[in-house]
């Protein structure tokens, strides 16, 4: 990713400066959100403080932190004295999700294949390779983050911060829908033919092919989610 600071000049020394590692809340969010989005932290439950605790092994202090780093995303809804429930998107929101992530999607993948660089493109190649391998070896989990891995480079290969930010958002809430959606073997195999399909009008730079393509994936995604 570009470095989103400019650079250092000398009304700004750079000595001194530390170099941050992530926070434990940080931490504790990154893991929930993985608990989120393979479902075991389902839509509409209710977070058992205590459980969660023992389980990542951290005070709540931290972990409250965390709900709150979740909540931002749009992913739990903290109530006082009730705690953090996960978030469930009601059949209107799936729809309006996903119709909107068909625009900024296209819109990525058509403006990465005018403006990414070859070596943005190879690295692209390469998710997705990975992504294939995953699905050979019917590694969920593999598969789903090289498959993710490969959306979001191609988001940042569109070289538009406006829409990299929407994107990050809207993409966060359905990421358990997408996960889930891999879970039925013929929308797992229709989900690799869309991408290898994609990627390929990506890498010949057609944008307009891809883009084309890329609504019609998340349309897909959308409708099977809409049953």
């Amino acid at each position: 990713m570009t470095n989103p600071h400019p650079a250092l000049t000398d009304d700004f020394p750079g000595e001194g400066f530390a170099i941050h590692h992530p926070t434990l809340p940080a931490v504790v969010a990154d893991r929930l959100r993985q608990l989120v989005v393979n479902g075991t932290l389902r839509p509409g439950t209710w977070l058992n403080e205590r459980e969660l605790c023992d389980r990542l092994k951290v005070s709540r202090t931290p972990l409250r932190e965390a709900y709150r780093i979740l909540a931002s995303d749009g992913l739990l809804h903290i109530q006082p004295k009730r705690g953090a429930m996960v978030i469930e998107l009601s059949r209107e929101d799936v729809e309006n999700t996903f119709d909107v992530l068909c625009v900024l999607e296209g819109l990525a993948v058509r403006q990465a294949a005018q403006r990414a660089t070859d070596a943005e493109l190879a690295h692209i190649a390469s998710l997705h390779r990975r992504m294939l391998e995953g699905y050979a070896a019917r590694d969920i989990a593999a598969y789903f983050e090289a498959s993710m891995g490969t959306h979001i480079a191609i988001s940042r290969a569109a070289h538009n911060p406006a829409l990299v930010t929407s994107y990050d958002r809207l993409n966060l809430q359905v990421q358990a829908l997408r996960y889930k959606s891999n879970l039925d073997p013929d929308e797992w195999a229709a989900g690799v033919a869309d991408h290898e399909a994609f990627v390929k009008a990506l890498l010949a730079r057609d944008g307009k092919r891809a883009e084309e393509l890329m609504r019609a994936h998340l349309d897909s995604k959308k409708s099977f989610n809409m049953r």
